[in-house]
């Protein structure tokens, strides 16, 4: 979760806490207890409509470990890491303990992330 988000987050919950003390030393707890019943309602309702909306969207992981030899020949390409358009591998990529990759006669070779 994003710094300002969880800031909002624990701002509005402080209020809402703060506004139920505040209904439970001016009104009966009877009144009182019907009002938690429908903010607790509303609550449930806004969090399955922000479910089923989508809710929180993570970022793709695109991840490459432990991958073998890859040599290349003749103005050939060799990768035994991530390789791709840019705006295709958006998101976090990680790209470790990768084999070697090997490249002659004017090839090109790429051991980790390389984005085109």
């Amino acid at each position: 979760m994003q710094g300002w988000k969880k800031t909002a987050l624990v701002s509005a919950s402080f209020l809402l806490i703060a506004a139920m003390v505040l209904v439970w030393l001016l009104v009966d707890l009877g009144t009182a207890d019907g009002l938690a019943s429908m903010v607790g309602a509303c609550a449930g309702v806004a969090g399955l409509a922000y479910a089923m909306l989508g809710g929180q969207q993570n970022d793709p992981v695109v991840h490459a470990a432990n991958t073998g030899t890859a040599t290349a020949r003749n103005q050939g390409q060799a990768n035994t890491g991530i390789t791709g358009p840019a705006t295709r591998l958006d998101g976090q990529m990680q790209a470790e303990h990768t084999g070697d990759a090997d490249a002659d006669g004017g090839g090109t070779a790429n051991t980790g992330i390389q984005l085109t």
